[in-house]
């Protein structure tokens, strides 16, 4: 009797040990290779002969499944069968950082906003987490964090949260999790506040009072819209004073006297902007003397960098606090004289470099007129009625 139980047990733990070893080694129901050009009868299926013929199936560890073709049989059973990385737990804190290696294609600015967000707002929010145990509950919990406790502004929420989003969109395609968290996330309202954009007056101000070596900026900027970083990296090559244009094809990326080139802020912002004789006359006198690498805007043999600009506009607004942040204020100013002025929509999208007219809709649409009786000026009595006899005449017709 002893020995009969013994067997049994002996019997019950290799059966255990065999079940175990298959979810193990990945078994036909865990794992497996499909031959997606022949039925298991021989016959051709209708992807015989096109793409990669073996399937390989394997579950995530979260209740799904991912597939991969091959086009050797060996290749898809080593996959299918092999060790998935994606069961190994990753935090938020790790993929993060492995996302953020990947973001190559931005600009070296952004690069440098993602990189500070990530450390100091995602990470401390959710890093110690693992990518596949966070809900969706956790993710409003760290926005209703930062808005709350960390007391960002609502765009800056707004942009924190696209990254995480953008980090949990691609954990997705890489098959770290399921699907992403982010989803139906309330967000904070963006601010109202509309841009007052500075007057043809204040401007003049501007140029008046800020550092003599800046008041060509001030005038170029005003009369052009140019971004900082374009006036910046503008060189002589760019400007044609004969057809009176000037090319915007790249900017000063750089925050030293020596210029780094580099990509627009968007594909839309290459453009060519046609330039009126005042503002050409400025140019023409900055073009006798260019700088190093022939750019425009210089002093004393440097190229003005982002640090030093931002130090003149300050300088200058402790004269003049109403003059705004910086520069950028001198675009916002150009957009506004020529919308106020009736310019197409179109037409300032594209001097500004614009996606389209949407963008500058939601920026400046509120400088545009609203003058009901120039539009009741500009349709009443166009077409009028001129009181004569037809044949339609009720009285004829009586």
């Amino acid at each position: 009797m002893p020995d009969q139980r013994g067997r049994d047990r002996a019997g019950r733990e290799d059966l255990h040990r065999s079940i175990l070893g298959g979810v193990l080694r990945g078994d036909d129901r865990m794992s497996r290779v499909n031959d997606l050009w022949l039925r298991k009868d021989r016959t051709r299926t209708a992807r015989y002969g096109k793409g990669k013929r073996w399937q390989a199936i394997r579950t995530n560890g979260r209740g799904g499944e991912e597939k991969r073709s091959f086009d050797l049989k060996d290749e898809a059973k080593a996959w299918a069968h092999g060790r998935d990385k994606s069961l190994e737990p990753v935090t938020v804190a790790d993929y993060a950082a492995e996302w953020e290696s990947r973001q190559i294609h931005q600009r070296k600015s952004s690069r440098d906003t993602i990189a500070s967000t990530v450390r100091l707002t995602i990470v401390p929010a959710l890093g110690d987490k693992v990518m596949h145990e966070v809900a969706r509950s956790d993710v409003q919990e760290a926005v209703l964090a930062w808005s709350e406790d960390y007391k960002l502004a609502p765009s800056t929420v707004r942009r924190t949260y696209s990254y995480l989003s953008g980090i949990f969109t691609e954990a997705a395609l890489d098959g770290v999790v399921e699907k992403s968290p982010c989803v139906k996330i309330r967000l904070p309202r963006l601010s109202s506040d509309r841009i007052v954009p500075l007057t043809v007056d204040q401007v003049q101000q501007i140029a008046d009072t800020i550092s003599p070596r800046y008041r060509e900026v001030v005038l170029v900027a005003a009369a052009t819209g140019l971004r900082p970083g374009e006036w910046r990296g503008l060189t002589a090559d760019r400007v044609d004073l004969e057809n009176g244009l000037i090319t915007v094809d790249r900017q000063n990326r750089g925050d030293s006297p020596r210029p780094t080139f580099g990509p627009l802020k968007t594909p839309s912002s290459r453009r060519v902007l046609s330039v009126g004789p005042a503002t050409l006359e400025v140019l023409r006198e900055l073009l006798d003397s260019p700088g190093p690498e022939g750019l425009v805007f210089h002093h004393g043999g440097e190229g003005f960098s982002r640090t030093r600009a931002s130090g003149a506009w300050g300088r200058m607004r402790d004269k003049l606090p109403w003059a705004g942040p910086g520069f950028h204020q001198l675009r916002h100013h150009h957009a506004s004289v020529l919308l106020s002025q009736g310019a197409s929509v179109v037409a300032v999208a594209r001097r500004l470099g614009h996606k389209d007219g949407t963008e500058t809709l939601q920026t400046y649409g509120h400088v545009m007129p609203e003058d009901d009786s120039r539009m009741v000026a500009m349709t009443d009595g166009l077409v009028r009625l001129n009181r004569h006899e037809t044949a339609t005449d009720p009285a004829e017709v009586a």
